[in-house]
């Protein structure tokens, strides 16, 4: 008996089709496109943007300055007492008595033991006392109270001289017996001069022979000559300074340098800080073992300073003014010069072009002009290819751009939504900020928009 098959074995089963949901497809790329901004937004360095304005900067300017002179050390011609007769920093001629030496101090006893009435005092040495005194009280600053002493000392140095003048006339017949005894004798000036009863060791410094050393104020060895009552002969007695002309030296650096060599002169003006008194003086500089120096040439002022080896003074360079804007934005690119005698008038475009020498056909391009210099136009090279050959209008003269090229210094300027190559003039720059010149062809202008930092972005890249 046959069997009766089940027809319901037979199932014939179909793969189940996969379904698109275009809504979560439209949701994933939703998702993705904001995920990834979100990382490059997380990953990114930030991109600041600086506005141009108008500014100045200036520079601490303030030195400590050697002082080199035509000085001559006048040592004693006898041994003996000695007596001043001028006081620091007097001008004398050749035949000024400045000291006496009294070999046998005879005469130096008698002063002592005289009485000191300086009621006799001339109306000529009373106004210079006065004057001397007047001038330190209008002169007084109490960052200098060192000069206090040195005011005290000058006092009693005039006071001195006065006595010894009033002394001099009183014992004029015993002085002129002593003096044709050959025991007393009166000496003047080899020649004329301003008279300093210090040394400090660096007479004889020349601008030809100073050192680093000499301006080191520490090896100073001051002598003050007029605490010797007894002199021996050879031994100096006083100095005297014998031009007006003297120079200071002032070590400087580059950017300094830079700033006198942009001076629309070789002169400069200079400020002492010890009395605030200024002057005009010309300049040069002077390179010793790898050190810039300023050599200041001056023709006036020296008796006033003349017993100081270093003074303080300031540079008074002239404030700069122009854009001012963060070095951070500064950067440098490269660009092809082409010479200016190749640019091509008569374009369809109204903008400069170059003919391009193209096989049988010539053809034109319109780079932008980043910059002029020197009968040349600076061109980017991502707007003309290195070997290119251009053609000089009216002429069978050809020229393959790249053989000349120069770096530029400027910045992003990001006006129009992407960065633009402007280039710039720095007139001075510090460690934060430049000052650039305003009214530069194809550069900055007020209120434009840079890149902070210039070295976070390329040429044409959109700012968003």
């Amino acid at each position: 008996m046959k069997t009766k098959k089940n027809n319901n074995n037979k199932v014939v089963k179909f793969h189940k089709q996969i379904q698109l949901n275009i809504g979560i497809i439209i949701l994933g790329i939703f998702m993705f496109y904001v995920l990834f901004h979100l990382f490059s937004y997380l990953t990114r360095e930030n991109l600041n943007i600086y506005e141009v304005t108008a500014g100045t900067l200036s520079k601490n300017n303030t030195y400590q300055a050697l002082a080199i002179r035509s000085e001559t050390v006048v040592n004693a011609e006898a041994d003996g007492h000695i007596l001043y007769y001028s006081a620091n920093l007097d001008q004398v001629g050749v035949k000024s008595n400045v000291y006496s030496i009294d070999s046998d101090g005879s005469i130096t006893s008698k002063m002592e033991t005289s009485s000191q009435d300086l009621s006799n005092i001339s109306n000529n040495d009373m106004a210079k006392l006065q004057n001397q005194i007047s001038g330190y009280v209008f002169e007084y600053n109490n960052n200098n109270f060192n000069k206090v002493y040195n005011f005290k000392n000058d006092i009693e140095s005039s006071l001195q001289n006065y006595y010894k003048n009033i002394i001099d006339e009183s014992m004029s017949a015993t002085i002129q017996a002593a003096v044709a005894a050959g025991t007393f004798k009166y000496y003047t000036a080899p020649q004329p001069g301003i008279v300093v009863y210090q040394l400090d060791g660096l007479e004889g410094t020349t601008i030809d022979n100073f050192s680093s050393d000499s301006l080191d104020k520490a090896n100073l060895n001051i002598q003050n000559l007029k605490a010797n009552e007894i002199i021996s002969t050879g031994q100096p007695v006083y100095k005297l300074i014998t031009s007006d002309k003297w120079e200071l030296v002032v070590p400087i650096d580059d950017e300094t340098k830079k700033i006198l060599e942009n001076e629309d002169s070789n002169y400069v003006e200079i400020k002492f800080l010890e009395d605030d008194a200024c002057t005009w003086t010309s300049f040069e500089f002077l390179e010793k073992a790898g050190v810039n120096y300023l050599i200041l040439h001056l023709d006036d002022s020296v008796n006033r300073y003349a017993d100081s080896r270093f003074l303080n003074i300031s540079l008074l360079l002239n404030e700069k003014a122009g854009y001012k804007i963060p070095n951070s934005s500064i950067i440098e690119k490269n660009f092809y010069k082409i010479p200016e005698t190749y640019l091509f008038n008569g374009g369809d475009k109204n903008a400069p072009a170059f003919m391009v020498k193209n096989g049988t056909s010539d053809s034109l391009i319109y780079p932008d002009i980043y910059h002029e210099e020197d009968g040349y136009l600076f061109v980017d090279p991502n707007e003309i290819k290195k070997g290119t050959i251009l053609v000089k209008q009216n002429s069978n003269d050809n020229y393959t751009v790249g053989t000349d090229s120069a770096k530029l210094k400027g910045v992003y300027c990001v006006n129009k939504g992407y960065a633009t190559f402007k280039k710039i003039d720095i007139l001075y720059q510090n460690a934060d900020y430049a000052i650039i010149k305003v009214g530069t062809n194809y550069g900055l202008s007020l209120y434009d928009h840079i890149v902070l930092n210039g070295d976070q972005i390329t040429e044409n890249d959109i700012i968003n």
